[in-house]
């Protein structure tokens, strides 16, 4: 299992959103929250720089997913 950042369409908006994966790839959970970036302050603003920068790039390297009516994440069409 892996967790990582996905872009999700809403309908009417998209977000981004942290989703667990299952060693075959397929979503097996999902943070309905949007996405948050905080560091510990020792950390200062090049924290938020990477994480920030890590979830672009796994944003850009996934397909966009889509809510569906049961609150379940599915391949966007």
């Amino acid at each position: 299992m892996a967790w990582t950042y996905r872009i999700v369409d809403h309908g009417q908006h998209f977000v981004l959103h942290e989703v667990e994966l299952d060693e075959d790839g397929a979503v097996r959970g999902w943070v309905r929250k949007a996405i948050d970036f905080a560091c510990d302050h020792d950390l200062g603003a090049r924290g938020i720089i990477a994480s920030l920068e890590e979830a672009l790039a796994e944003a850009r390297r996934a397909p966009v997913l889509k809510l569906g009516d049961d609150g379940a994440l599915l391949p966007a069409a």
